[in-house]
């Protein structure tokens, strides 16, 4: 996909995000202009912000702009992110796929069918993405391109280290003259292996995202939504016995501690969303997919802790 916005704003152009984020679409076939996107996403996200600002505000709820700061962190991030999950779903079914792929074409060259029959025969078989994959290789092959530089189109294409080195390992046997045939099969198991392994980190590390989810999106939120209501409460209680000059004091500090736990649940929600991230998947990135979820199960227990605990204590309002 071409950065048709991008191309034209020089300094734009030059900025990496942009780039990568044009290979994810490209990668998820999301057929809009990267930068166009990014415009669409924060203005829709400034919209639902305001409107969620301004109609809750109405609502006479007191929250309203600590709501419409979430509504818009959440849809932006959201927007922003969906094309990279789109594009990480679809590399992991590449992933997924690719060790049958090499199986059937390690099959088809022992069967006595040359490298462009291989590749078709894949390209026909039901792979997923993989398959569109090996129809562009197959072009390139169609074109007059040699064997090593169209499969090369696979490893452009497709953003993943597994595929790349994959890729180079076959087109380094080609060279070397060694037998495909038994080169693919032993890339095959080695391929379905990591992938296995990859799959049974997600199954092993269950439990600790799970905990982190728990601690993280909701229990450390409520803590401190009990905390902000036992804080009112005190306040309200020494109403009576404190001066004024002491209770405008008190209800600075008071203002001061609430932006300060609102500040720590936001911070504490996108570190949890890194490690989930990393311990998942191996990869920081792929926060941008919890951290919303987070930070809107976080925040929503916090304001019901605020809730609850003012109902039971009778205090806050």
């Amino acid at each position: 996909m071409a950065l048709r916005l991008a191309s034209k704003i020089p300094l734009i152009n030059k900025i990496q995000f942009v780039q990568k984020y044009a290979d994810y679409l490209r990668s998820a076939e999301f057929r809009v202009d990267p930068l166009l996107w990014i415009m669409l996403s924060v203005l829709a996200s400034v919209i639902i912000g305001l409107g969620a600002w301004y109609f809750l505000g109405q609502a006479g709820i007191t929250r309203n702009i600590q709501v419409g700061v979430l509504a818009f962190v959440v849809v932006i991030d959201l927007m922003i992110g969906y094309p990279y999950l789109m594009a990480v779903k679809r590399i992991e079914e590449i992933e997924e796929a690719l060790p049958d792929a090499l199986r059937q074409m390690a099959d088809t060259l022992k069967a006595g069918g040359t490298y462009e029959y291989a590749l078709r025969e894949i390209a026909t078989s039901e792979y997923g993405p993989l398959k569109k994959e090996m129809n562009e290789v197959l072009r390139k092959l169609e074109e007059g391109e040699n064997f090593d530089n169209s499969l090369k189109t696979l490893s452009e294409n497709v953003d993943s280290r597994l595929v790349k080195r994959t890729i180079t390992i076959i087109i380094d046997s080609v060279r070397a003259g060694a037998g495909l045939a038994g080169v693919l099969e032993e890339i095959s198991e080695d391929v379905r292996e990591a992938f296995r392994i990859n799959k049974d980190r997600k199954a092993r590390t269950a439990m600790q995202v799970i905990f982190m989810f728990a601690a993280g999106g909701a229990i450390a939120p409520m803590i401190f939504g009990f905390v902000s209501t036992i804080t009112h409460v005190l306040l309200t209680a020494s109403a009576g016995v404190a001066s004024a000059a002491e209770q405008a004091s008190a209800i600075k500090a008071l203002g001061i501690i609430s932006i300060s736990i609102e500040a720590y649940i936001f911070i504490e929600t996108a570190i949890t969303s890194v490690m989930i991230s990393i311990m998942r998947d191996g990869k920081a990135g792929k926060s941008i997919i919890y951290f919303p979820i987070l930070l809107f199960i976080a925040y929503s227990a916090y304001i019901a802790a605020e809730i609850l605990s003012g109902l039971l204590v009778g205090g806050a309002g």
